[in-house]
């Protein structure tokens, strides 16, 4: 009996260990075909110069004039003219073509990237936060879906607080990069976020990485007061996974990245930061 048993438990674990491994191959098969896709929207983005810089001969200021050489200078001077000063050189972001994708892309609001990571997708807006969750940009559908503005949120980032979802993929892609934010470490190394749209360019400095249970809370679009909107940005700070110095004051806006974690039951990531025009 008992090695019938022994028998049947290892059968149990065995195909446990199968089913798991189909899961897994099957996920990474989605996800390859999905990222493939993802990586033919960003063939044609190119870098181009943030703010073009002109180059301009300095000149001296009174504090800089070498003082005059006496006759009896016992040592001589350095009279040659300083050698010109190095122009400074223009940062380079993506140049996104948004009229050229919404042909193919009529929901796209805005582009999402993480320098050095698979974090750089389009952010689509749909009607209402369901569609997104199992279609990919261009209405294919498929279980990574799309990174998406909520619907009730301007499409210009102009609110106090813009939310952005996405799924956490266990292989990295979309936002399951946002977990590694849990560790000091990453977020040092990994600071800022780009996110570029139609009008204008951003960078998203982040101030804080916290867990909510969605079935209670969601991160708020809109504050009653600059007061609430103060004491939301605490809050958030006190119960980071990682500790930031960014200062927020009451004129700033906010995003909230926001992607499934399986700490709990609806548990949910939320990576916040203080929007930042170039």
């Amino acid at each position: 009996m008992k090695v019938r048993i022994l028998y049947i438990l290892l059968g149990v674990f065995i195909a446990a260990v199968v089913v798991s491994a189909i899961g897994l191959g099957y996920e990474l098969f989605t996800n390859k075909k999905a990222q493939s896709y993802y990586t033919s929207l960003t063939e044609n983005i190119v870098p181009r110069p943030r703010t073009p810089v002109e180059y301009k001969q300095p000149t001296a200021t009174p504090s800089q004039t070498l003082p005059p050489v006496t006759e009896d200078a016992s040592v001589e001077e350095n009279t040659e003219p300083p050698g010109p000063t190095e122009p400074v050189q223009p940062q380079w972001v993506p140049y996104v073509d948004f009229y050229a994708l919404e042909e193919s892309l009529p929901g796209i609001s805005a582009w999402i990237k993480l320098e050095n990571t698979a974090l750089d997708y389009p952010i689509m807006q749909g009607a209402d936060n369901n569609y997104y969750l199992s279609y990919l940009p261009d209405g294919t559908k498929h279980r990574n879906g799309s990174v998406f503005l909520d619907y009730r949120n301007a499409a210009d980032f102009s609110d106090k607080n813009t939310l952005i979802y996405g799924h956490e993929s266990r292989t990295g892609d979309m936002f399951g990069i946002l977990k590694s934010y849990r560790k000091q470490s990453f977020y040092e190394e990994n600071p800022v976020i780009h996110i570029y749209t139609p009008e204008k360019d951003f960078t998203l400095v982040l101030v804080a990485g916290y867990l909510v249970d969605s079935g209670i809370e969601s991160p708020p679009i809109v504050f009653n007061s600059e007061t609430d909107f103060l004491e939301h940005v605490e809050t958030v700070k006190k119960r980071s996974f990682f500790n930031s110095s960014v200062e927020v004051n009451e004129d700033d806006r906010l995003v909230s990245l926001c992607t499934c974690a399986y700490d709990y039951v609806n548990a949910r990531l939320v990576i916040v930061g203080k929007l930042v025009e170039y």
